[in-house]
């Protein structure tokens, strides 16, 4: 091995240390999701159970199904969790037209139950919150939170193509 391979090797070397050294302060500092955080936003169960049963519902008024949005989700998300770790009541996100961005017209349903199915039906037997579900949106996006045996949802409904977020994220 010559002496400009060994540099080389060497300089690699520290590369790959500084590397894994920033990875493991970044995890350590910043939570061990910091890193996972970046990857593609998926839907929890309980999410996708609440749109599906909102466009079976659509559906059955003749209305088309609306597009699932991961912005107004993340949105959402964002707000069943403040709610839940509140541990109490349920409230609308008063600031949701700021958080959301490029949006022409929002609606929101808020609510707490104990599975989907009941909140669904909860909601629908509720003229204000029926009539958001058949309004005339193209994109939803729910957020859901668990805690203490209780489900803490938020729907926000959108008009207009491609949604975004205040936030870095999804």
């Amino acid at each position: 091995m010559t002496f400009s391979s060994r540099a080389a090797l060497s300089r690699a070397i520290i590369i790959l240390l500084v590397a894994a050294v920033a990875l493991t302060l970044i995890q350590t500092f910043a939570g061990p999701d910091a890193l996972s955080r970046r990857r593609s936003y998926g839907f929890k169960h309980a999410e996708r159970c609440l749109m599906k049963r909102i466009n079976h519902r659509r559906a059955r008024q003749g209305l088309h199904k609306l597009r699932w949005d991961k912005q107004l989700a993340y949105v959402a998300r964002r707000h069943a969790k403040v709610m839940a770790r509140a541990g109490g009541g349920i409230w609308h996100d008063s600031k949701l037209g700021q958080r959301v961005t490029r949006w022409r017209a929002l609606g929101q349903n808020t609510g707490r139950g104990r599975r989907c199915r009941s909140l669904v039906k909860a909601f629908w037997r509720s003229s204000g919150h029926r009539a958001n579900i058949l309004g005339p949106w193209r994109y939803q996006g729910v957020g859901a939170k668990w805690r203490h045996g209780r489900l803490y949802v938020q729907q926000v409904f959108e008009s207009r193509n491609n949604p975004g977020n205040i936030y870095t994220y999804p």
